[in-house]
């Protein structure tokens, strides 16, 4: 026990005469959350409330056209500029320099072709005796045609939402004329006037809501993503200053000297290995505490943390554990400071972008999602993710702390077997 205590003292010292690797523990992660979190604010909100700017040129001052316009300005998804004296060159030309999104043409008499496709449908239904029932305007052949045109930088997925969305209003619109029409028809075949009806777009209810059990529902923002992601990014580049205080030890001849001392090579290990927890612990304190309360200085939301404190302190304490045990592994093994530099800051950039610390894990490929598990920094913020927007209870987190000991294990038991046989 003196001897651990004694060098866990050593480490101390140590580390704290490494001013410029204090600087990177502490200072690095406060500037990167703060500058990344304010990078990133926009994109989460184009996400959740991005509209989507459409140019429309309506020539159709009809059902058909009127009721279009109309249904996308109701939508909140999209911001609608309408202009009917553009020319079909002109609107491609505003779409083309990226002054909107996508261009919409609905073509004159859209509303009366509709009507006709409408009425040869219902003379189709009726037997041949019967006669016409109807008079056509202009040619049967001639079919409703709304152009659109797309920006090409338009993602697939927001074409088939302006898609989908036209698609409904139209559907509507024809309902609308197909009950005009019907009604017309009991008018004078039957001499029953039906009555006007409600709208049909009302006739079923989509109940949204979220999966979440608790009522203190938390979305997801910049802040829930960047703050645990940073957090446990710092963590992870313990590495950088652990890694080289054990090689300065091995080329200064110190760590022959406490061979020299009674004991296990472990002990050396596990001070190295508290002494760095304790800083993890401090830094993910630190970060919190940013995100909590300097974080809204600037204009963006608070940190929310959820209700389960227990899991978020075992969660933290396996991401410590799994960070320092690899930056112990990558000091037994590496023979410079150089080498252990470059591998430990190269591996653990390496770990944070598949892991989804830049880039979340629901903006990735599914090829990259899936290399994302490989990353014990990935095991960590779904760790977080699940405690702070799922209020997931320490239970429901256990494979992930499972993950990050085993891993952490695993570290140590490599630098022991290496410090024992390789490097004597």
């Amino acid at each position: 026990m003196n001897r651990l205590l004694a060098s866990i003292k050593k480490e101390l010292l140590l580390l704290s005469r490494d001013r410029a690797g204090l600087a990177m523990l502490f200072l690095m992660p406060v500037f990167l959350v703060l500058v990344m979190t304010l990078l990133q604010d926009s994109t989460f909100k184009k996400l959740n409330e991005k509209q989507l700017p459409i140019l429309i040129v309506n020539h159709d001052a009809d059902t058909f056209g009127i009721n279009i316009v109309k249904g996308l300005n109701s939508a909140n998804f999209f911001k609608v500029s309408e202009d009917n004296n553009l020319s079909k060159k002109e609107l491609e030309k505003q779409i083309e320099k990226g002054n909107y999104l996508i261009g919409i043409i609905i073509n004159e008499n859209s509303t009366n072709l509709i009507k006709n496709s409408i009425k040869q449908k219902i003379q189709s239904q009726f037997p041949e005796e019967v006669g016409e029932l109807f008079e056509i305007d202009g040619n049967k052949t001639d079919q409703v045609k709304v152009e659109i045109f797309f920006d090409p930088v338009l993602k697939n997925s927001y074409k088939q939402s302006i898609m989908g969305a036209l698609k409904q209003f139209s559907a509507m619109v024809e309902a609308k004329l197909m009950f005009e029409i019907y009604s017309s028809l009991f008018d004078e075949l039957l001499e029953i006037e039906l009555k006007p009806t409600e709208n049909f777009s009302q006739l079923v209810f989509f109940d949204e809501k979220y999966a979440a059990s608790d009522q203190n529902l938390i979305i997801p923002n910049s802040v829930q993503h960047n703050v645990p992601a940073w957090t446990i990014f710092a963590m992870f580049f313990i590495v950088i200053p652990l890694a080289s205080n054990i090689i300065k030890e091995r080329q200064s001849g110190v760590s022959e000297r406490l061979r020299t001392i009674p004991g296990s090579n472990l002990i050396g290990i596990l001070a190295k290995a508290k002494t760095y927890f304790i800083v993890g612990f401090i830094q993910a304190i630190l970060m919190l505490m940013i995100g909590i309360w300097l974080l809204p200085v600037f204009g963006l939301p608070s940190l929310q943390i959820g209700k389960n404190g227990l899991s978020l302190l075992f969660v933290t304490i396996a991401i410590i554990m799994a960070a320092t045990s690899y930056g112990i592994v990558i000091g037994t093994i590496a023979n410079s400071e150089q080498q252990s530099s470059i591998f430990g800051s190269i591996s653990v950039v390496i770990l944070a972008a598949i892991g989804g610390v830049w880039v979340p894990n629901f903006m990735m490929s599914d090829l990259m999602v899936n290399v994302s598990k490989i990353s014990p920094l990935n095991w960590g913020l779904n760790a977080y993710y699940d405690i702070f927007l799922r209020n997931s209870g320490l239970y429901d987190v256990l494979p992930s702390i499972g993950l990050l000991v085993g891993f952490a294990f695993v570290c140590l038991l490599i630098s022991l077997y290496y410090s024992r046989k390789v490097k004597t």
